[in-house]
C-alpha cells in the first residue's frame, strides 16, 4: 500500500471528525428509543477507515447493524439497536484516535512551510540522483530570490515509498511552489490529452506526415502554455523590475515538475499547511478536473 504516515494521519483526523455522531435517548410508550444524527458523515468515515484498510474488523461489523443499512443521515432505533450501534462506534472512534496519536508520534516533526514530495519508483542510485538532482534545480532556481526569501532544505526522509519532507523557508515560497506544481500538474495533463490524440490519429491510418506534423503543433502549443502558466506565476509572485530571466526559470521549473510528476512524482503541501496553503496545491488523484488558474482568472474577470 503506498501511502505515507502523514497521509494516513490527515485521513484519520477527518474520519475522527466525521464519527462524531450525536443521539439522544426519548422516552416513548414503546420503551426508549435513541435518535442518532449524523450517519451520513459516519459511513464517509467507514469508507475512508475501508479505503486505508484500517480497524476492518470493527467496519465489517458496524456495516452489518440496521442503523448503517438504513441509508439516512437521522434514525429512530430500539434501545438494543441504538446501544449497540453507538458502543461500537465509541469503540471504533477510540481506537481510531489511538492509532492517529502513535502515528503523530512516529512521524517526523514537520517545520512550517514545508512541502513532502514522492518520489517517483527508482530502479537504482543513478536515477534516484537523476530525480534528486532535478528536483534541487526547480526548487533551488526559483526560491533564492530575496524576495522570495525560501530554501529548499531536506528535513527528513521516510521509508517505503520514498518520501521526502522539504523545509521551503517563507510563506512567500509555498506560494510560489504551489503555483509551480499546479501549473506542472495542467502541462502533465496536457501531455496525457496529447498522447490520447496521437493514438487516436494513428488508429485512423493517417499519413506519417500528418502526425508529425500534429506532433510539432502539438509541442509549440504545449511550450506557449508553459510559457503562459511561468508569466502568470511571475506576475503573481514577483516584481517587475525582476530579471526576465526569471520567467525562464519559472519556465524550467514547470517543465522538470511535470516531467518527474510524468514519472509517478506527488508534491503535496505540508501536513501542517492550513486549509488556504493546502489548497494552493493540485490534488493528483483528480487530473480530470484539474484546470490553468488563467482560465479561472479568465473567467472571473468576463464576470
Amino acid at each position: 500500500m503506498q501511502s505515507k504516515l502523514k497521509h494516513f494521519h490527515e485521513r484519520l483526523d477527518l474520519v475522527i471528525n466525521l464519527l462524531n455522531i450525536s443521539s439522544e435517548i426519548l422516552n416513548t410508550s414503546k420503551g426508549n428509543v435513541f435518535e442518532i444524527h449524523g450517519l451520513n458523515n459516519f459511513r464517509k468515515a467507514i469508507m475512508i477507515l475501508d479505503e486505508l484498510y484500517l480497524l476492518q474488523e470493527q467496519v465489517n461489523i458496524l456495516t452489518q447493524t440496521n442503523v448503517y443499512k438504513s441509508g439516512n443521515d437521522f434514525i429512530s432505533a430500539n434501545q438494543s439497536d441504538g446501544s449497540s450501534f453507538l458502543r461500537l462506534n465509541d469503540d471504533l472512534l477510540e481506537k481510531a484516535i489511538l492509532i492517529r496519536n502513535v502515528i503523530k508520534q512516529i512521524t517526523p516533526e514537520e517545520k512550517e512551510n514545508s512541502i513532502s514530495i514522492k518520489l517517483p519508483p527508482t530502479k537504482d542510485f543513478e536515477e534516484l540522483s537523476k530525480f534528486s538532482k532535478d528536483i534541487h534545480i526547480a526548487l533551488s532556481q526559483i526560491l533564492y530570490n530575496d524576495k522570495i526569501g525560501g530554501k529548499a532544505e531536506i528535513t527528513s526522509v521516510e521509508n517505503g515509498s520514498i518520501w521526502l519532507n522539504v523545509f521551503l523557508g517563507s510563506s512567500a515560497a509555498i506560494t510560489l511552489i504551489g503555483g509551480v506544481v499546479w501549473a506542472s500538474m495542467v502541462i502533465f495533463k496536457k501531455l496525457q490529452e496529447g498522447r490520447m490524440l496521437e493514438q487516436q490519429v494513428r488508429s485512423l491510418n493517417i499519413k506519417n506526415d500528418s502526425l508529425k506534423e500534429i506532433q510539432e503543433k502539438q509541442k509549440i502549443a504545449l511550450n506557449l502554455m508553459i510559457e503562459s502558466e511561468a508569466k502568470l506565476l511571475f506576475d503573481e509572485n514577483f516584481s517587475i523590475e525582476e530579471s526576465p530571466e526569471q520567467i525562464e526559470r519559472l519556465k524550467n521549473s514547470i517543465d522538470l515538475f511535470s516531467k518527474i510528476i510524468e514519472k509517478g512524482a506527488e508534491i503535496h503541501p505540508g501536513l501542517l499547511a492550513p486549509e488556504s496553503v493546502a489548497n494552493l496545491f493540485p490534488n493528483p488523484s483528480n487530473l480530470i478536473g484539474l484546470e490553468s488558474k488563467i482560465n479561472k482568472l479568465n473567467r472571473a474577470s468576463e464576470n
